[in-house]
């Protein structure tokens, strides 16, 4: 009764036409029967004619009922049937949307856009000026102007929303401007939240016309991000909402530079807490690769948070002469070192060639003097190609030194007490210009006691980067192809200066290492008269586009400080790999609920209304055609017994009006699974896993196609509580903390499967989760709790020779997305005396492979059959050799141990007797 009360008709004039439903009635009512087919043979022209009347049959009483259907079908839809109540404000002066389109509004722009519909449609029929104001336009110069309905429909239709936040009083005053003949009624769609500026707007509204204010209601507001947190681990991202009853939990995923997602996190809030937190661990070559982090289905400007070339973590591999000197001790170069650059990037050390063959962006030489011979070369070649060497002078560079130093150096120190001895120590002077330390705080307790000079020239003044208050240079640097040599006068440690005691010290360096790209100090953020172009922008949902081409660049002085706006949107300024990142939600902003604004609030959820024209047009389509069918059939054409006919009409209609809309084809039984061999993936329930398990299927399937005879299907997603699980001969199941224990029936269910041939394979993701494999990790804790009760069979470490690793291609390793990680099937039986040990005892299949290394990650591929996540760290080599053990996988459980049988047939044969 609820429902029918809330009906309402658009144009209820045309239900009129329901009165000629009875001449309708009568004009269907009689179906003149089909013309009969007589014999007319020539020598008997009279005999088998009927003398009797025909008359006409009467229409069958389903077939009537079914055509008066279809027409007062038509004519109900033709009156614009709305179902819902519709709160839009009576009255004849001008309506006036004054819409919240920042990106606040954007993950329920839906409900402003059926909010603006609704009302629309009445104002049309009223024939209303309708006037739309949004208070995130680009520019307030003519943003409020009166349209008629059908043009205002088309604007609404149109707005979309913006990467900043509201600008209400600009709206406010653009709004007071416009001439209008009567009070306006203003309908204020708000996002909900308050910048300090809601009452205010409020009461300005209500001074120019009637107000209502339309809002989320509780609970339903958005989600933001703050920025992330650059950690040893991984970053550590914040969740922020405005409402303690809003969304409780989620994940946030990293993102790579395709859209690509490369990592993902869970956060829940705690009971009325308004942040959570999430940790997104990634290794230090994946890291880097991330583009942006954003939170899962949250589309808005807020909920993204971009990664600049500040927040790469490089790799720095630190080097010293003193190899026997401990790292711990406060003599130590390499312990000043680690303490200034552990927050900041991954460090290595060893020998400087295993340092460089293990993809260092930065190297680190403490009072190292000479460099020869194949190192030499290597660490030419590594500077050369974009890395940074930076060396630190020490007692053996007063004397001899090779060439890998930006200037030349004059022998012996400088020093207190020497022949050139300073009368006081020396403090650090103001950085140059061209300088990456300029902005730079300098403290006045750093002093240098020593240090080593240069050989005046011409050019020296161009590579100094740091001098003292004498003029003579602290640091000295220059480029070398793509990279960079720089050259500290000074140790590493406090022996020569307390430079190293500093926080100067850390910045210096923190600034040093992020030259690993390649580009020239002055074009760094560093220098405040740098200017940036736009190079990529956000829309309001958070997606990256290409900048306008009438963007202007920006300054370095204005981009530090710059919130987003429509001069400065969102986005990436500057060129590849000096981008800046300005993102739409800071550090210090917060989401604040609009609360009591002196006037009352509605919510939207109570004004949406439901158009019923389209689906009773669809729906009187439906009849028609059964009609023409119908028709077909009394003239003959359809030989069909007239009751299977009725009958199937009767059910058609009753299909057409009470099936529901949302059934879906895989609820019934899928016969497919019976017909064909399917690769299938255990469904866990979470949608991004269940993602990357289909797509990981689908890209082995394709392979399989084009190496193999077996034309893989699409992969199949199983409920192992609903679904029969004999259909498939390999079931792929990951492993996440987040699964939810099995229930007794579906571990007896396992142990059926597993018993009657099938294979489960069992991939913990130990490094996806962010931890390495181990008892204790994430991945193998979910295992132990997941495989609780069911019967597995010992197992060991997949032997050299086992079958797995010659089914189809010869292999050693089997890696994923991630490598390292060991794989484990069913234990070998112990061997019969005087007969070789089988690659694999029995016949049959293991029941069980269990894994670590993100084997699905690795195989998934799109649509166009691109990957869609890095393999670490051997790229796409890597890729091959995982589709590869994917390959042997698929074989090794469609076809078991003939390999083995292969290997070992003369053995076999000689035990048969032949």
């Amino acid at each position: 009764m609820d429902a029918l009360a809330q009906l309402s008709f658009g144009t209820p004039l045309v239900l009129a036409a329901l009165v000629a439903l009875p001449a309708i009635w009568w004009l269907l009512r009689v179906t003149p029967p089909s013309p009969r087919r007589v014999t007319f043979p020539p020598l008997r022209l009279l005999l088998g004619l009927r003398a009797t009347e025909e008359t006409p049959a009467h229409t069958p009483w389903w077939l009537l009922l079914l055509r008066l259907a279809a027409a007062a079908l038509i004519v109900i839809a033709l009156a614009e049937p709305l179902l819902g109540e519709s709160k839009t404000p009576a009255g004849a002066g001008p309506l006036v949307f004054f819409v919240d389109n920042g990106w606040t509004a954007a993950h329920r722009w839906d409900d402003r856009q059926s909010a603006m519909s609704d009302a629309l449609r009445k104002a049309q029929h009223d024939g209303r000026a309708v006037a739309i104001v949004p208070t995130a336009a680009k520019s307030f110069a003519n943003v409020a102007t009166l349209l008629d309905a059908g043009a205002a429909d088309r604007t609404a239709r149109e707005l979309e929303p913006q990467a900043w936040l509201p600008q209400r009083a600009n709206a406010v005053a653009a709004l007071a401007k416009l001439k209008l003949a009567s009070p306006p009624e203003i309908v204020w769609l708000s996002d909900g939240l308050d910048y300090g500026d809601a009452r205010n707007t409020a009461d300005a509204l209500a001074k120019i016309g009637r107000l209502r204010i339309v809002s989320d209601a509780p609970g339903r507001g958005p989600l933001a991000l703050r920025p992330p947190v650059n950690g040893a681990s991984g970053f550590t991202a914040t969740v922020i909402r405005g409402d303690t009853r809003g969304r409780p939990s989620g994940s946030v995923n990293a993102l790579g530079l395709h859209g690509e997602q490369l990592a993902s996190a869970p956060f829940k809030f705690a009971e009325g807490q308004n942040t959570a937190r999430a940790t997104v661990r990634l290794p230090i070559e994946i890291r880097n690769e991330m583009a942006m982090l954003a939170i899962d289905n949250e589309d808005s400007a807020g909920s993204v948070q971009l990664m600049d070339s500040s927040a790469k973590r490089r790799v720095v591999g630190i080097a010293s002469s003193g190899t026997l000197e401990s790292e711990t001790t406060l003599l130590s170069d390499t312990y000043y070192l680690r303490r200034a650059l552990e927050p900041y990037a991954d460090l290595r050390s060893g020998p400087l060639n295993d340092l460089i063959a293990s993809d260092v962006a930065v190297l680190v030489l403490a009072d190292v003097a000479k460099v020869s011979g194949d190192e030499h070369d290597k660490i030419a070649k590594f500077v050369a190609d974009g890395g940074v060497l930076i060396r630190f002078a020490g007692d053996r560079m007063t004397g001899e030194t090779d060439d890998l130093i930006p200037v030349k150096l004059r022998t012996g120190g400088r020093y207190l007490g020497g022949a050139m001895a300073w009368s006081t120590p020396q403090h650090l002077a103001g950085f140059p210009e061209n300088s990456p330390f300029r902005g730079l705080d300098i403290p006045a307790e750093v002093t240098v006691t020593r240090q080593i000079l240069p050989e005046p020239s011409v050019e020296l003044t161009d590579h100094t980067w740091a001098r003292l208050t004498d003029g003579t240079p602290l640091v000295t640097a220059k480029n070398m192809g793509k990279g960079w040599i720089v050259l500290f006068h000074i140790t590493a440690s406090p022996a020569w200066s307390s430079l190293p005691l500093s926080g100067l010290y850390v910045d210096m360096l923190r600034r040093l290492i992020q030259l690993s790209s390649g580009v020239r100090p002055v074009d760094m953020a560093t220098d405040a008269n740098a200017v940036y172009p736009a190079s990529q922008t956000l829309d309001g949902y958070g997606r990256l586009h290409k900048a306008p081409a009438d963007l202007p660049p920006v300054r370095a002085s204005v981009l530090a400080k710059a919130k987003a706006s429509p001069d400065h949107p969102p986005g990436l300024y500057g060129a590849a790999g000096v981008q800046v990142a300005l993102n739409a939600f800071h550090a210090t902003d917060a989401l604040v609920p609009m609360g009591n604004v002196g006037h009352a609030v509605s919510y939207y959820s109570a004004s949406r209304v439901i158009a019923l024209e389209p689906p009773l047009l669809a729906l009187a389509a439906i009849l028609l055609l059964l009609d023409a069918l119908v028709s077909l059939w009394l003239r003959g054409h359809l030989a069909l017994p007239r009751r299977v006919f009725g009958g199937a009409a009767i059910v058609l209609l009753a299909l057409a009006l009470f099936v529901p809309r949302d059934a879906r084809a895989d609820d019934a039984f899928d016969m497919s699974a019976a017909n064909q061999t399917r690769l299938a993936y255990v469904k866990t329930g979470l949608p991004d896993v269940d993602a990357v398990s289909r797509a990981g299927l689908y890209g082995l399937g394709l392979v399989l196609k084009t190496r193999t005879t077996f034309d893989a299907p699409d992969p199949a997603g199983v409920d192992i509580a609903h679904d029969d699980l004999s259909f498939y001969p390999l079931l792929y199941w990951p492993m996440d903390p987040r699964e939810k224990d099995l229930t007794p029936a579906e571990v007896s269910k396992l142990s059926d499967y597993m018993r009657n041939g099938g294979t489960l394979v069992f991939d913990t993701r130990d490094l996806t989760l962010g931890a390495s494999p181990g008892p204790n990790s994430p991945g193998q804790l979910t295992l132990r709790r997941m495989a609780k009760g069911l019967d597995l069979p010992p197992l060991q470490v997949v032997p050299g020779d086992h079958v797995l690793t010659k089914s189809f291609y010869l292999l050693q390793d089997f890696p994923g997305r991630w490598d390292g990680g060991k794989v484990w099937i069913e234990a070998l039986p112990p061997p019969e005396p005087g007969v070789p040990v089988p690659a694999r005892g029995g016949d049959g299949v293991s029941p069980v492979v269990i894994g670590s290394n993100d084997w699905a990650a690795a195989w998934a591929v799109d649509s166009q059959g691109r990957p869609l996540n890095a393999c670490v760290p051997g790229g796409d080599q890597q890729r091959e050799i995982a589709f590869r053990f994917g390959v042997n996988l698929v074989m090794y459980a469609l076809t078991g141990n003939y390999k083995t049988d292969q290997v070992h047939a003369p053995a076999l044969l000689k035990r048969l007797g032949k």
